[in-house]
């Protein structure tokens, strides 16, 4: 069977150099899911002035198996990852993160000093 190049590609691979990705990897109805997407809802502005987008890989979808795939989690427990513009994962954990972790995470990545400053 030929596989086309498209079908082992993920959907974090359109995001590399544009964004960086928050994937929360979790099974349906995760309360630790819940928390982190609660997180990320109530620090917009702070995530989008970093370029953090939210994924998540939750449920049986083709896009949650290939999200898993790519970040090598089985989607059994809940699993946070960070996941820079160069779409190297800079951060992973077991727990919500918070909103604080996240940015001092982020500020302190060259790619992010840079964006600073040139924005100054």
């Amino acid at each position: 069977m030929l596989m086309t190049g498209q079908s082992h590609a993920s959907p974090l691979d359109d995001l590399r150099w544009k964004s960086r990705v928050l994937v929360v990897v979790a099974p349906a109805g995760d309360s630790a899911a819940e928390q982190q997407r609660a997180i990320y809802q109530a620090a917009t502005a702070g995530m989008s002035e970093r370029a953090i987008v939210l994924e998540e890989a939750v449920g049986e979808s083709d896009r949650a198996r290939q999200i898993r795939s790519r970040l090598s989690a089985d989607g059994k427990r809940f699993q946070v990852f960070l996941i820079g513009k160069d779409g190297h994962t800079a951060l992973s954990s077991n727990k919500p993160l918070s909103a604080d972790d996240l940015f001092a995470r982020v500020d302190a990545m060259p790619m992010r000093r840079d964006e600073m400053r040139r924005a100054r």
